[in-house]
């Protein structure tokens, strides 16, 4: 088996418990630590309905949104290459995420990653299974290329970003890993007046924010 997994006699009725390691985390963890030059954790959940273990990854940089994408667009923060996310290279960050991918024989995901920079923390759900190791590296060029909408012409700096939501969920139960959801259409910005908490919505094809009902994926 690709994980030691530890007894749990409580297991919840969804399936999924924690357990103790996937091989080969330690040097993911690191690779992350010096790809994001931040202080990274990872959580493990074992899936027993998927056979796989979900990874939830924590990221606390100690810098601003801003700056990380100046780095990124010089090439040289979160292991990516500056790209759109069409014909990616082979980045540290690819490289390090598949190492671990074929350690564990194809049975690890990252479930959810989130950012926290000292001016507002980014979330990113997982749609299907490796959409965000696959496009992660093109939210981060989305966000760059949107920085100014996102912040309101650069005079206000959302505290949580959620990538992606979507309007009026057409069921009280949708299936999460569905292909044919986009982190493309709608992101979620929370903004904070020192009144009250703002939860806005950023459509990326007009490149608006307007205030709408949204759920999240959990």
């Amino acid at each position: 088996m690709p994980f030691q997994k530890k007894s749990d006699f409580n297991l919840p009725l969804d399936g999924i418990k924690s357990f103790i390691l996937a091989r080969g985390l330690e040097e993911f963890t690191r690779a992350l630590e010096k790809d994001f030059f931040a202080e990274a954790n990872v959580q493990c959940q074992y899936n027993i309905k998927k056979f796989r273990a979900d990874l939830i990854v924590e990221l606390r940089c100690n810098y601003r949104l801003a700056e990380s994408l100046h780095y990124y667009n010089k090439g040289n923060w979160g292991g990516f290459v500056k790209n759109d996310g069409t014909n990616l290279p082979k980045t540290p960050f690819s490289e390090s995420y598949q190492n671990l991918y074929a350690l564990n024989k194809g049975a690890v995901d990252i479930a959810e990653i989130s950012l926290h920079f000292t001016d507002t923390t980014l979330v990113v759900a997982r749609i299907y299974e490796q959409s965000i190791p696959e496009q992660l590296g093109a939210i981060i060029f989305k966000i760059s290329e949107n920085f100014v909408c996102l912040t309101k012409g650069l005079t206000e700096m959302p505290y949580e970003i959620f990538v992606p939501v979507f309007e009026d969920a057409p069921q009280p139960c949708i299936e999460k890993e569905n292909t044919e959801m986009s982190y493309y259409d709608h992101w979620g910005l929370y903004f904070d007046d020192n009144v009250n908490h703002d939860a806005m919505v950023y459509n990326l094809e007009t490149k608006k924010l307007f205030k709408e009902d949204f759920f999240l994926l959990d």
